[in-house]
């Protein structure tokens, strides 16, 4: 990526990150950082429902983000998050940051209709000089179940108080509009790390597939992630046995994962949660990577970022419709309609699919040119140093 001198000499962006600093975030941090300079808040504890990574990985980080001549430019700061966890947290010492870092912009990464969104954004506009403020949106509900009064208030203190917003899809942008933000707008979707994953070597492969007794002519499809009803667990429990070569290797936790185990009995491999090179082997020894979601009136799947990494890792994306799940999955045959069992039925027995180095080339392909860190990162910079 072309670095663009006008941005080292002038544009600094404080990025309020209120959830744990993984590897792939980390890379997007170093990517962007080549554009600008780059300072992170981030939590000192962190809880939170994610079942792929440790609540711990902001502990393993030094003040710079290590990694290329641009560490200097990416600095990463512990600090307190009161208190704590989930939607509602206050950053006492983001007023410090302000003042201390002089950014052009904060960037903040929260649904517009939150109050954590508002008091932060606030900080940023009493500043002197005023500091820009950019929101990542993933909701792509208009009215979600959970909404609150509070909830519809901070949407209009966040309109005033947004300078500009990135959305995650399509959907989440529609969104924003929806609830009258009509200041500019770009979708950009969240991305998964190319460096942290990748295709493993085949020998290493056959090796950890052996591990978990997959035997000869049986599909590994892979599911990672919280183990709830709106992710379709329940509909894949269903249809499952009538397919026995077909194996599910699992990572992740949640409240069915002990039916999913009982009903399914050696068709699933259960690993539990797993981080680092361990969720990267993973997906390196699946065959596909599945995300059979559903819509809810709580929460629709917003981006699958699952798929993305079993993507580069080599493995073809199989979902249903719902939400971002189809723009990751692409073709008809590694798609079905969310919540119907024989839709869900058909796609199973069209595997292993006829055309699958084709369908493996686009989807990565498409990943490569989206949703990597570093056409994220590229798309983001852009976005931030237009002025019109």
């Amino acid at each position: 990526m072309a670095e663009h001198p006008k941005a080292r000499n002038q544009v600094k962006i404080l990025i309020l990150w209120s959830g744990a600093v993984v590897p792939s975030y980390r890379r997007f941090f170093r990517e962007l950082a080549k554009s600008m300079d780059v300072r992170v808040l981030a939590p000192r504890r962190w809880t939170h429902g994610s079942v792929t990574y440790s609540a711990m990985e902001t502990a393993a980080e030094s003040r710079h983000v290590s990694g290329g001549a641009e560490a200097s430019r990416c600095e990463f700061f512990q600090v307190p998050f009161l208190p704590g966890g989930g939607s509602r947290y206050w950053v006492p010492s983001l007023v410090f940051h302000l003042w201390a870092y002089r950014p052009r912009y904060l960037y903040v990464m929260e649904e517009m209709d939150r109050p954590s969104l508002a008091w932060h954004a606030l900080m940023a506009r009493l500043a002197w000089p005023p500091v820009r403020v950019v929101n990542y949106s993933l909701q792509n509900l208009p009215a979600p179940t959970y909404y609150r009064w509070h909830h519809r208030f901070a949407l209009r203190v966040n309109r005033m108080l947004v300078s500009r917003a990135i959305a995650a899809s399509r959907e989440a942008d529609s969104v924003l509009r929806a609830h009258g933000f009509r200041k500019r707008t770009r979708v950009i979707p969240l991305w998964g790390s190319e460096a942290d994953f990748h295709p493993g070597d085949p020998g290493a492969v056959a090796a950890f597939r052996r591990g978990l007794g997959l035997g000869k002519g049986e599909t590994a499809i892979l599911f990672a992630g919280s183990m709830v009803e709106a992710k379709g667990l329940l509909l894949l429990r269903r249809i499952l046995p009538r397919f026995r070569k077909i194996r599910i290797i699992a990572a992740g936790n949640g409240p069915i994962q002990d039916e999913m185990a009982r009903d399914l009995g050696r068709q699933w491999i259960y690993l539990g949660g797993l981080e680092g090179g361990d969720l990267r082997r993973f997906y390196q020894a699946g065959d596909y990577v599945i995300l059979p979601s559903l819509a809810l009136g709580h929460w629709k799947e917003q981006i699958g970022r699952t798929l993305i990494e079993g993507i580069l890792c080599g493995c073809i994306a199989l979902g249903s419709d719902s939400g971002h799940i189809p723009e990751l999955t692409l073709f008809p045959e590694t798609t079905f309609r969310q919540g119907d069992a024989e839709s869900l039925a058909r796609m199973l027995a069209g595997l292993p699919l006829r055309n699958a180095e084709s369908v493996r080339k686009a989807q990565r392909r498409n990943v490569e040119m989206r949703f990597t860190a570093s056409a994220v990162a590229r798309e983001t910079a852009t976005f931030l140093e237009s002025e019109a």
